[in-house]
């Protein structure tokens, strides 16, 4: 006879595995959080935190010693405390530094297909953060700008003719970004004539990637909204690789970026139908 509540335990310990391995997160990402976490409580406790983390106390002893190296942290007897006097920045500012001069360049390209008299979509991301300091300098009557990003509404706030409108949702601040459910009912709520986004990686057999998970569910939810997609990424992009595939590329798509595109990529990506701005 089956011992029906053996394989009920059986099967719901397997299933809580599958859901620990699913939900870590990637080394860079943790340690993000686990300087997020210090700032706000000023030490971390190895034995405490490692459940938090969902890591063993040998994998948070190593990401300690790796933040130690780089002098932000200080390992004490059970855990570690922020070093004094170190200027900390999120993933989003150095990101931001990171091919300033082709995002610039990008950006100023993109500002030419804005239209007065229209709704836009500007994602967190570096890239169109340089796109709404271009908007900035030039004069628009009636441009809404719906966004995600913690960011744009300082650069775009209070700017005569340009309405901002944030999402709302949970915040992330390591990338200044909301996402969630919130996120995905405000995109359903405006008629959108063009977004502007960028991704992780992109390249013509896998199309749009996307290292976050919250990128993964929002942006097919954005390409349902407009059939005017934007994609802005440098040509550094097109030698990476993320987990989640978001799109196939498609002759929606406009890709900006920039002149380090060699030509044999242009010539497979314009094959496909799709538009590329450089």
């Amino acid at each position: 006879m089956i011992d029906y509540d053996f394989s009920y335990f059986f099967i719901v310990s397997q299933l809580l595995s599958i859901c620990r391995i699913l939900i870590r997160m990637f080394p860079f990402e943790r340690k993000e959080k686990i300087l997020g976490r210090l700032r706000k409580t000023g030490r971390l406790s190895i034995n405490e935190d490692a459940k938090l983390f969902n890591v063993s106390i040998s994998t948070l002893h190593r990401d300690l010693e790796d933040l130690e190296k780089q002098g932000l942290v200080k390992k004490v007897v059970g855990g570690a405390v922020l070093v004094n006097g170190i200027q900390f920045t999120t993933h989003f500012d150095k990101r931001l530094q990171n091919q300033s001069r082709e995002k610039k360049a990008i950006a100023k390209k993109a500002l030419d297909y804005i239209q007065d008299d229209t709704s836009i979509y500007l994602d967190h991301s570096t890239t169109t953060t340089y796109l709404a300091r271009e908007i900035k300098q030039r004069s628009y009557k009636s441009l809404l700008v719906l966004t995600n990003s913690l960011q744009i509404p300082i650069e775009l706030g209070g700017v005569q003719g340009i309405q901002v409108i944030s999402t709302g949702g949970a915040v992330e601040s390591e990338f200044k970004a909301m996402y969630g459910r919130w996120v995905l009912d405000s995109i359903q709520r405006i008629n959108l004539n063009q977004i502007f986004i960028s991704v992780g990686a992109i390249s013509v057999d896998n199309g749009l990637m996307t290292q976050i998970h919250f990128i993964n569910d929002l942006f097919p939810e954005l390409f349902r909204r407009s059939q005017h997609i934007n994609v802005l990424v440098d040509s550094s992009k097109f030698y990476k690789l993320c987990t989640f595939q978001i799109s196939p590329l498609t002759p929606s798509f406009t890709i900006f970026t920039d002149k380090g595109l060699p030509a044999e990529i242009r010539h497979e990506i314009e094959a496909k139908g799709v538009k590329l701005v450089i």
